[in-house]
C-alpha cells in the first residue's frame, strides 16, 4: 500500500515539474500586465496543484482497478433510516431494503424526527410488507436533528454491525450483501457505499449532480479508500462497527455530523474504507438553490470536521495527506473564483495571461480521469443514466456554483452561522 502510494505521489510530482517548467514562462509574461504575486497565486491555484491532485488520484485508481471481492456473510444486520417530513419517498427507500438479496436477517429502524406530515402512516403501512428475514421497526425522536435521531437510533442497535440509509435513498439489490460481506472480512470500522443520483433527468441541477457523484465524488473516495482513509462515511449509504461508534461518542449536533464522527474514528487510526460495488440511489435537489444550499452545507460541515480533527493530529500519514487536502480545497476555491474566471473572461476578450495552455492541460487530465472513472462504473454493471448535455454542464459550469457556495459556507462557519438540517 505505502509503495503504491509513492508511486502515485511519483506520478503527480512529475507532473507537477513538467508544469512549473512551463509556468515560468506563463508567468513572466503575464507579469508584464498584472501584478507577480497575484500571478502565481492564480497559476498555482488553477494549474499546478489541480494538476498535481488530479493526476496523482488517477494514476493511484489506476493501479486500483480491480475489484475486490470478499466472502458472503449472513450475518444480522440494522438499518438506520432517520425521516423528517419524508412521506414522499420513504415508502420506496423501505421497499428497497425488504427487497434486498441479503440472506441475513435485516432490521430496519425507522427514526421519526419529528415529522409533522404522514412519515408515520407510511412506516406503519410498510411494516406489512415484511418477510421471514425482514423486520421495519418504528422509532420516534422529538428532538430534531439529525444527529439526535442517529444517536437515538444507535441506542436501539443490538447488532455488531448496523448501515445508515436516507429516507430518500433507494439501495440497489446487492448493495446490505456488498456491505455486509466488506465490513465483516476487512479490518474497517466504516464503510461509506457508492451513491449514484435517483433524479438524474429531473431538471438541468440533477444533471450536472448527476456526474458530480458518477464521476467526481466517486473518484475521490476511491482513492481515500484504497489507502484506508475515506473521509466521509456519508449518512446517505454507509457501514459502521457498533461498539466502535458507540465508544467514540456517536454523532455531534453539527452540520456536517457524518464527516466529523469518520474524522473521529480516523484520527485513532482506524480504517474508513469504500464499497464501490455497493450502490445507492439518492435523490439530489432539483434547483440551483437547492443545490447551492447543499454544497454550502457541505463546505460547512468540511469546516467543522478539520476543525475538530486538524489534519496534523490524524491518526495515519494517509489520513493526514488526505484531510491536508481538503484544506487545500478552500484554496483552489479561491483560486477558481479569482483567478480562473477572471481569466476566461479576459481570454474572451483577448488577453491570455491567466487561461492559457496550462489550464487546458489540466481540463485535459480531468477529461482523462473521469473517463477512467465512468469505465471503472460501467464495470460494475449497475445502472446509471448517461446524459451528454448533462456532462458538459458538470464540467463547465458546475465547479462556479459550487465554488462560490463553498466560500459562502467557508464565511458562514467564520461567523459561526448556524444552518437547520431540512
Amino acid at each position: 500500500m505505502k509503495g503504491k502510494f509513492l508511486l502515485s505521489l511519483g506520478f503527480g510530482a512529475l507532473w507537477l515539474a513538467v508544469s512549473v517548467y512551463f509556468s515560468v514562462f506563463w508567468a513572466q509574461e503575464a507579469s508584464c500586465a498584472l501584478p507577480q504575486w497575484y500571478v502565481w497565486w492564480a497559476i498555482i491555484g488553477i494549474a499546478l496543484l489541480p494538476g498535481f491532485l488530479m493526476s496523482a488520484m488517477f494514476f493511484s485508481n489506476l493501479i486500483h482497478w480491480r475489484l475486490r471481492s470478499y466472502p458472503d456473510t449472513d450475518r444480522e444486520t440494522t438499518i438506520l433510516m432517520c425521516a423528517h417530513n419524508e412521506e414522499a419517498a420513504i415508502s420506496q427507500a423501505i421497499r428497497a431494503v425488504l427487497e434486498q438479496d441479503y440472506q441475513g436477517m435485516i432490521r430496519l429502524l425507522v427514526i421519526d424526527n419529528a415529522s409533522e406530515d404522514g412519515t408515520r402512516e407510511e412506516v406503519l403501512n410498510m411494516q406489512r410488507l415484511a418477510g421471514e428475514k425482514r423486520k421495519v421497526e418504528y422509532l420516534y425522536c422529538p428532538q430534531l436533528g439529525k444527529a439526535n435521531a442517529l444517536n437515538c437510533g444507535l441506542a436501539q442497535v443490538h447488532t455488531p454491525f448496523f448501515l445508515t440509509v436516507d429516507a430518500d435513498t433507494c439501495l440497489e439489490k446487492q448493495a446490505v450483501r456488498r456491505m455486509m460481506n466488506h465490513i465483516t472480512a476487512a479490518s474497517s470500522v466504516c464503510v461509506a457505499g457508492n451513491l449514484f443520483v435517483r433524479n438524474a433527468r429531473a431538471s438541468l441541477a440533477t444533471r450536472m449532480q448527476n456526474y458530480d457523484y458518477l464521476l467526481s465524488i466517486a473518484a475521490v473516495k476511491r482513492f481515500q479508500g484504497s489507502y484506508h482513509s475515506t473521509l466521509v462515511a456519508q449518512g446517505a449509504f454507509s457501514a459502521y462497527r457498533t461498539e466502535v461508534v458507540r465508544e467514540t461518542g456517536g454523532w455531534q449536533n453539527v452540520l456536517g455530523e457524518d464527516i466529523v464522527l469518520t474524522y473521529a474514528l480516523l484520527q485513532q487510526g482506524l480504517v474508513s474504507s469504500y464499497e464501490p460495488a455497493a450502490v445507492g440511489y439518492t435523490e439530489v435537489p432539483q434547483t440551483c438553490n437547492g443545490l447551492y444550499n447543499q454544497r454550502k452545507r457541505w463546505a460547512i460541515g468540511m469546516l467543522e470536521g478539520l476543525s475538530s480533527v486538524p489534519p496534523w493530529r490524524q491518526g495515519s500519514a494517509y489520513s493526514r495527506y488526505f484531510t491536508w487536502v481538503n484544506l487545500w480545497v478552500i484554496y483552489l476555491d479561491l483560486a477558481f473564483l479569482f483567478g480562473l474566471l477572471p481569466g476566461v473572461l479576459l481570454a474572451l476578450c483577448g488577453y491570455y495571461y491567466l487561461a492559457g495552455c496550462l489550464t487546458l492541460f489540466t481540463l485535459a487530465v480531468s477529461v482523462v480521469l473521469f473517463l477512467s472513472t465512468y469505465l471503472y462504473q460501467k464495470k460494475l454493471k449497475i445502472p446509471f443514466q448517461n446524459d451528454l448535455l448533462g456532462f458538459l454542464l458538470f464540467l463547465f459550469l458546475f465547479q462556479a456554483l459550487q465554488s462560490t457556495a463553498a466560500l459562502q459556507g467557508y464565511l458562514t462557519w467564520l461567523v459561526h452561522g448556524k444552518e437547520e438540517w431540512g
